[in-house]
């Protein structure tokens, strides 16, 4: 039986509680991204893996295990190590997949950045770095970021070090571990540094390629294999540890339920360091439509272009632009077959949008989060109001629990936070045990932070956040109450809710609007839109404001509410009460 349910006694009825187990029919498997890689290239050599649109390569299976074993030995003869962290920053191209599965050959540790995430804060940079202990970095593609024009300005003013030494003998007080910097290319010479180019060359050797392929038999898929920064709302970044066996078996379960075909091509605009491996388990092929930031006409034309059956992970933000692009009619989208969208909730109103625009294509919600990757995606075939909400069914090997304020379960079909615990889940955040021990119980239950409601069959839907909840007359409002109808308002491009001082409702609700271009609309047209919607009268907004943009978190993944609240406050002259 996939549910593990409990009864409790209370007042002569019994309630089934809000625990659940995914069914464990299908066995966890236990396999390192280089045997994966290896055991793949022998099967399928020719087929293409992935397929990089702006630089125009195309690359198999076989070409991906010769570069990556390549790397990987000219990465030992560097000084890496089973256990070392490497990271990187640059846009998407050949050499970011690469690089991925060279440090897998080294049992080493993968920490890709994005640039628009963290590159542009020098500070950030050197906090991520250091929490992470990084002693090889690899940088290119960097541009715009503190007024310099290319990559080595940048390099040089985070670490001048580098112009005194030799390559591999960096001494950085405030980076000690950190030993070598590799440049992607390079067209001035700077002392401390490597090459891509060079690193290759050095991996040519065939001592160091017998080696690499050696270790393959003593690495363990349970070893911390990669980092990724969590989207701190206050303060620097988190950095999330993840394991092999993580990544694989969830990506295997995500595939699954999703019934992906194993042919063919799946558009891949943005989330590809947590899918990086699914054409291994899938056999199609990854199309990246654009190395950095992609515009919807780039999605559209290489969908045209490659006649993709899928597109997956797809923030709700990137969604709704594609949906809504003016010229989605002039391009031939017969072969689109599914989109999904990464995230928690999908507003109803983007569904419908998606059945007009897109109708042969289904559209599912993976929900997840980087401390414990997916849990649940919706199926395709969702329909009615639940839809929106609703972000599917748990997976196989994965428990959850919803709770109240106290860490008590609460009945079947109540509110309550999710706690996760299972093979996907992270192992904790690297340096920072305090906040790990916050974030999970003793008995290894991660605590998501998001107030869901479970049904007997194991479908989850999502309510709210509880740190986002707001108290608004002694009832619980949660932003998500208020933002999906809002969304239906046809002039409103986005909405986010928080909460601000109220000092008789203690809070009131306020929702911070960006519309549409070139639409123009004020508060009361808004509020007269809630009340004919018949929006329950406790979450409408008591007051609205206008803004041409929302705050981010420090990796710019998330709307950061807080900052959001102050600036919503100053804007409607509003204090907190002393």
């Amino acid at each position: 039986m996939p549910a593990f349910k409990k009864h409790f006694l209370f007042n002569r009825k019994y309630f089934v509680m809000s625990i659940f187990r995914g069914a464990v029919d299908d066995p966890l498997m236990e396999v390192t991204f280089g045997q994966l890689l290896d055991d793949t290239a022998a099967r399928w050599p020719d087929r293409e893996a992935y397929v990089f649109k702006k630089t125009g390569q195309r690359v198999t299976y076989a070409d991906l295990q010769k570069k990556a074993s390549k790397l990987a030995a000219g990465l030992k003869a560097i000084g890496t190590t089973r256990g070392d962290v490497v990271a990187w920053l640059f846009e998407y191209r050949p050499e970011w997949v690469y690089l991925y599965f060279a440090v897998a050959k080294l049992g080493a540790i993968a920490f890709p950045l994005k640039e628009e995430r963290l590159g542009r804060n020098v500070e950030v940079m050197y906090y991520a770095l250091k929490k992470a202990g990084v002693k090889i970095l690899i940088m290119g593609d960097i541009s715009g970021v503190d007024q310099t024009d290319d990559t080595i300005p940048y390099l040089c003013s985070l670490f001048p070090e580098v112009k005194t030494v030799g390559p591999g003998m960096l001494q950085i007080k405030r980076l000690p571990t950190l030993t070598s910097v590799v440049l992607l290319e390079s067209k001035e010479a700077v002392t401390g540094v490597y090459t891509l180019e060079e690193v290759e060359r050095m991996g040519n050797d065939d001592k160091l390629l017998v080696e690499v392929r050696t270790l393959q038999d003593q690495l363990s898929c349970h070893d911390t294999f990669r980092l990724l920064l969590t989207s701190g709302s206050t303060g620097h970044p988190k950095c999330a540890e993840q394991s092999m066996y993580s990544l694989y078996n969830n990506i295997c379960f995500k595939n699954k339920a999703l019934r992906m075909p194993n042919k063919g091509t799946v558009l891949h605009p943005c989330l590809l360091w947590f899918d990086v491996m699914w054409p291994f388990v899938a056999g199609f092929t990854i199309v990246v439509p654009a190395n950095r930031c992609f515009s919807s006409s780039e999605i559209l034309k290489t969908m045209q272009e490659e006649r993709c059956h899928s597109i997956v992970s797809l923030y709700v933000k990137e969604c709704h632009r594609l949906l809504h692009d003016p010229h989605l009619g002039d391009y031939d989208l017969s072969s689109l077959e599914r989109v999904i969208v990464g995230g928690n909730v999908t507003p109803k109103s983007l569904l419908d949008r998606a059945a007009k625009v897109l109708p042969n294509a289904k559209i599912s919600v993976n929900y997840g989060a980087t401390e414990f990757i997916s849990v649940a995606v919706s199926a395709v075939d969702m329909t009615g109001e639940g839809r929106g909400s609703t972000v599917g069914k748990i997976f196989p090997h994965t428990e959850v629990q919803l709770v109240d304020k106290d860490g008590q379960v609460v009945p079947l079909g109540h509110e309550g936070e999710l706690w996760v615990r299972g093979h996907s889940v992270f192992k904790g955040y690297r340096g920072d045990a305090e906040k790990t021990s916050k974030a999970m119980t003793t008995d290894g239950f991660y605590k998501t932070g998001d107030v869901c409601i479970l049904d007997e069959n194991g479908v989850l839907k999502i309510v709210g956040r509880v740190s986002d909840m707001i108290i608004r007359d002694g009832y619980n409002v949660y932003p998500a109450a208020a933002e999906s109808p809002l969304l239906k308002h046809p002039k409103v491009y986005d909405v986010r809710v928080t909460g601000v001082p109220d000092p008789i409702s203690v809070e009131e609700v306020c929702a911070c609007v960006i519309l549409k271009e070139g639409q123009t609309t004020d508060s009361q047209e808004l509020k007269k839109f809630c009340a004919e919607i018949e929006m329950v009268p406790i979450d409408r907004p008591g007051y609205l404001v206008f803004m041409d943009a929302f705050p981010l978190t420090s990796t710019q993944c998330k709307v950061d509410r807080k900052r959001l609240r102050l600036i919503a406050m100053e804007k409607l002259g509003l204090k907190e009460e002393a």
